[in-house]
């Protein structure tokens, strides 16, 4: 009789143990939050934490934000899915940056877990997972975006520095490359590799300057490896233009490299200075006041990220990880703060690409637009 009473009570005692877990909707955030994109994942990480602020709950229950560091690291990347998938999260947001990306894709496709990554744009992400969305422009449309840039400010001669060991800055050069041979009289006079923890860029910036560039393209995973690019070849009395990919967007390309980026122009997701849909303001007001700065791209979009995935778990009634992907990758018409999100047939978004450039204060001013 005593051992019965004594199990009895052990389960009376864990009773509210998981009432509390069905009680709350665990999600996971699958970003770096060290390493050397430690940067991007905080900037994501921040767009994150407001939107739950904003928006605690779905279907009638508290969310549990669950994270996990991948560590700017692949290997490391595929251990902290699979522990966003022990807790027991019902679907994930992130990473920023796409190799750590695919690689917690593997596992979520494995483990059939849903994930919406907010800023990862190489292709692969979801053709080789079919547990994978975005609700960004992707690679190819980008990378051909930046080569018409290009055609249409008549830069001929482009020099382009590409960080090696960034799936996404190969990727994106590869399809700037595509694009720019198909216009006469336009051509990529100097190409050059790097590796991501190289900091001293004066050899190869003087074969690029020597190409004599009308300008540089830098395809990096993250905007401090352009900062110093740009502040080296300035040193070096480079005079011409640059330009880059949305990882420009960020705002250690100004902090590092200070006056030497004036000019330098990136592609980016949205311009907070013409707001895209009414709830645009929403998120720049609540920002503004929380952090008490401006955000870069990267922050909004992971708040439409989060939205977008709350959105997609009421419209699926259920919290059963096929129910959610299958809401999610239907996704049409879902307003956001960046704008509209509509995923198409591969589960990526349709949108513009959006063109910035830096002022001398280290502001950013709207350039131009492509819609796809």
């Amino acid at each position: 009789m005593k051992k019965a009473l004594t199990i009895l009570l052990a389960l009376a005692l864990l009773i509210p143990v998981f009432a509390l877990a069905d009680d709350t909707v665990k999600i996971g955030v699958f970003e770096p939050m060290t390493g050397a994109t430690a940067a991007g994942g905080a900037m994501e990480k921040e767009g994150i934490d407001l939107a739950h602020e904003l928006y605690p709950t779905v279907l009638g229950k508290p969310v549990e934000l669950v994270y996990a560091d991948n560590k700017s690291d692949r290997a490391e990347a595929t251990l902290a899915a699979q522990s966003l998938v022990d807790q027991g999260v019902v679907a994930v947001l992130g990473s920023y940056a796409s190799g750590y990306t695919m690689a917690g894709g593997e596992v979520f496709g494995e483990e059939e877990i849903p994930a919406l990554t907010a800023t990862a744009t190489n292709p692969t992400v979801t053709l080789d997972c079919e547990w994978y969305a975005r609700i960004c422009f992707i690679d190819p449309f980008q990378g051909t975006m930046l080569a018409r840039y290009a055609v249409k400010n008549d830069y001929k001669k482009v020099a382009i520095m590409r960080e090696k060991d960034s799936e996404y800055a190969v990727g994106l050069v590869k399809y700037f490359q595509d694009e720019l041979a198909l216009h006469e009289g336009f051509e990529v006079v100097e190409l050059v590799d790097f590796m991501n923890k190289d900091e001293d860029f004066s050899a190869l910036l003087g074969s690029v300057i020597d190409a004599q560039p009308d300008v540089i393209f830098t395809s990096v995973s993250y905007a401090d490896k352009a900062a110093q690019i740009i502040k080296q070849a300035r040193a070096l009395g480079y005079t011409g233009d640059f330009f880059g990919g949305d990882t420009l967007d960020a705002p250690e390309l100004f902090t590092i490299a200070g006056e030497a980026v004036e000019g330098t122009v990136f592609t980016t997701f949205y311009d907070a200075a013409q707001p895209a849909t009414e709830k645009t303001s929403e998120f720049l007001d609540a920002y503004r006041a929380k952090y008490g700065k401006e955000p870069a791209a990267p922050v909004v979009m992971a708040y439409d990220a989060y939205l977008t995935l709350i959105n997609a778990i009421e419209t699926a009634g259920s919290t059963e990880p096929e129910a959610i992907r299958d809401a999610l990758f239907a996704t049409s018409g879902f307003v956001g703060a960046a704008g509209t999100i509509t995923l198409d047939e591969n589960h990526d978004a349709i949108r513009p690409v959006v063109f910035k450039q830096v002022n001398a204060d280290g502001t950013t001013s709207f350039k131009d637009i492509i819609e796809p």
